[in-house]
């Protein structure tokens, strides 16, 4: 993996990175108040963004009033209610999971797939058909055939594992190597998205899982947001091209880091604002109606 001064492209980032994390160690536990409110925030808009980028019709406002109230205020499929609902439901569920210290295995994604796909037949079941990236008059990415998901989500699982627990084991002495760790977030998610284990949901379920790796290492979780759609599938795009022919590893994956990292630093940056002293946050910047709110949240008490 490449050192710090190897990657120019954005060693401003991670140097506000790295003095964030600081600030925030010297602010933390918080309350279990100051705990649920950044959570719940912060969960709302990363359930609008992660389906938005997917297709959802709800607006960030609806999300949250459906979210808090159970209200419906315009016409929208079910399939997209029940998608807003079950992300919420898969959000609470990794602050549960970090609580009791799960590893991601195979039936911890299927478990997190079953409440990204709430209320369908194929939720938390690898697929049995061929699927697509794109749709079939223009196809982006074919997958692995079905037959070959289970011996890659096996692979994939054990990959992630190791990398978890070398991570894990960092964090346990504070000393993050940012670079490292932005890379191999990235990779992580962009061969659970090659592999497509799912008929649908896989981009929701790889993006919680991305929440779970980090929260679990007590950092805060990444929100990518819907107008960085575009940007976000260029990097998965970009690992796919640069598989072909790259010999460096690393090039593979640093859009990607690069885009992850920039979403950490936002979280850090507001949840400093909140409980740092240095400023108060504009909660009306949750209560835009607009795409891409950002938060940030905590796991330490």
């Amino acid at each position: 993996m490449p050192k710090i001064e190897e990657e120019q492209k954005y060693i401003d980032i991670i140097g506000e990175i790295d003095n964030s994390y600081a600030l925030m160690k010297k602010v933390r536990p918080l309350t279990a108040g100051e705990l649920k409110y950044f959570n719940n925030e912060f969960s709302i808009s990363a359930c609008h963004n992660s389906n938005a980028i997917e297709g959802n019709t709800f607006t960030f406002d609806e999300a949250k009033l459906l979210i808090e109230k159970g209200i419906i205020i315009r016409a929208h499929t079910l399939r997209h209610s029940e998608d807003i609902i079950g992300y919420k439901q898969a959000f609470d569920f990794l602050y549960e999971s970090v609580k009791e210290k799960k590893p991601i295995t195979e039936e911890f994604i299927k478990r997190l797939h079953g409440f990204v796909l709430r209320g369908d037949e194929e939720a938390g079941k690898y697929r049995s058909t061929q699927n697509y990236v794109g749709n079939l008059t223009r196809i982006v990415y074919t997958p692995c055939p079905p037959t070959q998901v289970p011996e890659k989500m096996k692979a994939y699982v054990a990959e992630v594992q190791a990398d978890c627990k070398h991570n894990a084991e960092l964090a346990e002495q504070g000393q993050f190597n940012w670079v490292e760790l932005f890379h191999n977030l990235a990779k992580h998610h962009i061969k659970f998205e090659n592999i497509h284990p799912f008929v649908d949901g896989n981009g929701r379920t790889g993006r919680l899982l991305l929440i779970y790796e980090m929260i679990s290492l007590g950092l805060l979780p990444v929100d990518v947001r819907y107008e960085e759609r575009d940007r976000y599938y260029a990097a998965i795009s970009s690992y796919r091209d640069k598989e072909k022919y790259s010999t460096r590893p690393e090039s593979k994956t640093e859009g990607m880091a690069k885009l992850l990292a920039e979403s950490e630093l936002a979280s850090m940056k507001i949840w400093l604002s909140i409980y740092s002293g240095s400023g108060a946050m504009q909660t009306e910047s949750y209560d835009d109606g607009g795409v891409g709110s950002g938060g940030g949240s905590d796991i330490e008490m």
